[in-house]
């Protein structure tokens, strides 16, 4: 009995360390996006002129802790009719077919991979980032604050347009409109 019991024992510490490994694992926190104080923006260039422009409706699954970085997750359902750019033409051409063709691929995503931690409050996230059926892995770097139950997040990422094929045809040219587009975001949460 003492032999046996010596042998179960290192088994059970085993068995408990790795469970203890998996609640750690899920111990990332969920948040819930406040809308009306979150914004997805981007700029871009038209005939050389700066222009800048918005998504306004947006859905995202959030899961993140600091402390748990590889338990941490997010995933943005971006609405692409919702764009904003305060120029009418504009924004019906951006949902057109040459465009990001909304009626097709009425959603962008992006959906991260991992995270990193590249000092206190600074991390980048590895996601793959789909548009028009097109999926390419950007990093985007962010900075985090969180303050009890409330968490505020911004950062930016420099895409190709071109790459995710938004502009057909003529618009592949990119000398009236630019192939770089950065994309900002500033998310405030709240922890469930």
């Amino acid at each position: 009995m003492f032999q046996m019991t010596r042998k179960i024992l290192p088994v059970l510490a085993i068995s408990t360390t790795i469970a203890g490994f998996s609640v750690a694992a899920q111990a990332a926190d969920q948040w819930v996006v406040d809308a009306n104080d979150s914004e997805i923006e981007f700029t871009g260039t038209q005939l050389g002129a700066e222009f800048e422009g918005e998504f306004k409706n947006f859905d995202a699954n959030i899961v993140f802790s600091p402390d748990d970085l590889a338990g941490s997750s997010v995933e943005v359902l971006i609405d692409i009719a919702s764009v904003d750019t305060e120029n009418g033409d504009r924004d019906s051409q951006i949902v057109s077919s040459d465009w990001f063709d909304a009626n097709q691929w009425p959603k962008a995503t992006f959906k991260t991979k991992s995270f990193k931690e590249i000092a206190p409050g600074k991390y980048e996230a590895v996601a793959d980032l789909t548009i028009r059926d097109v999926t390419r892995e950007v990093t985007l770097p962010f900075d985090i604050e969180i303050e009890g139950n409330e968490a505020d997040a911004s950062g930016a990422v420099t895409i190709n347009r071109t790459d995710f094929g938004i502009g057909q045809g003529q618009w592949a040219d990119t000398s009236q409109v630019g192939d770089p587009v950065t994309i900002e975001i500033d998310i405030e949460a709240t922890r469930k």
